[in-house]
């Protein structure tokens, strides 16, 4: 009796979660008026890093070499994805970014089937179809062209799908995921310092935005986002956690009108719908799937 009051629990918790994601475009953003994109990195995940360190110790010294493997290679992907997101945020608005970012639902089915040969159903080519047709109304401009900004933020929803499905063949029931995300934000904020080193990208938060914009990413949408996603996602259905987690272009949408007062055009509400549309399509359809399967 007590599984569906957790998987409500859950379920709301996932709602958080999205709402706590959708306010990182944002607080992106902040962070880059006075840092650099390499910066942004190296603060955030060490900082997150730092934070596991000290609530997950004991899961930490436990971990096998393996295990530590996995994590460095996620984090490698994550943190390219995420010098691709920063870099691009500050050529596109967060809302644009939002949303193209949330088309990584639609991705993650080609790039299963490229790397472990799963062919996606007919459902995933038609949701890959309308993100596209998103893509295309948000971003493509007179000339049809699409801007640095946009270009960049479609890279990053390819490497964040890239990193879920490595996510999903690396997290077995046997891996401790909480171990594995330390070594992930590790890997992650090393590669931050390293970057920051190369480029001489040393630069500090200057102002009131820029230390509320990274002191989010860090505590926020790095550490509390991550321990209670992983934790929800034991209890809720995989499909429903997809589907809820999806609301992140939501509400980074709702954030960045509210707080930076974005100009909002037909053809970005179109593109919009075209985006949502496709990853509801296909976190519908494997929720489908699943109940003929139970």
């Amino acid at each position: 009796m007590e599984r569906p009051n957790r998987q409500t629990g859950a379920n709301l918790i996932l709602v958080l979660v999205a709402a706590i994601w959708g306010g990182g475009f944002i607080a992106g953003k902040m962070a880059l008026t006075d840092m650099e994109p390499f910066a942004v990195i190296a603060f955030r995940y060490c900082a997150g890093a730092i934070l596991c360190a000290v609530f997950l110790f004991k899961r930490i010294r436990a971990a096998s070499f393996d295990l530590i493997k996995k994590g460095v290679l996620i984090g490698l992907i994550q943190v390219t994805g995420q010098a691709v997101q920063l870099i691009g945020l500050q050529y596109t608005t967060s809302a644009n970014q939002s949303f193209l970012c949330s088309s990584y639902v639609a991705f993650v089915p080609f790039i299963s089937w490229i790397l472990i040969g799963k062919r996606p159903q007919a459902r995933a080519f038609i949701a890959g179809l309308a993100a596209l047709g998103g893509i295309g109304l948000i971003s493509l401009n007179g000339s049809l062209e699409i801007g640095m900004g946009d270009s960049l933020s479609v890279l990053f929803a390819v490497l964040f799908g890239l990193q879920i499905v490595a996510v999903g063949i690396f997290a077995d029931e046997n891996t401790d995921v909480f171990a594995m995300s330390f070594f992930q934000m590790l890997t992650a904020g090393l590669v931050g310092l390293g970057g920051c080193a190369v480029l001489g990208q040393w630069t500090l938060p200057g102002g009131t935005e820029s230390w509320t914009g990274i002191t989010y990413l860090a505590v926020l949408n790095t550490f509390v986002a991550f321990l209670a996603q992983n934790w929800a996602q034991k209890y809720a259905r995989d499909t429903t956690a997809a589907l809820l987690m999806s609301l992140e272009s939501l509400f980074g949408f709702l954030f960045s009108v509210l707080y930076y007062h974005e100009t909002i055009t037909v053809r970005f509400l179109l593109g919009s719908v075209l985006c949502f549309g496709a990853v509801l399509l296909n976190t519908i359809g494997k929720k489908e799937a699943a109940s003929e399967t139970d």
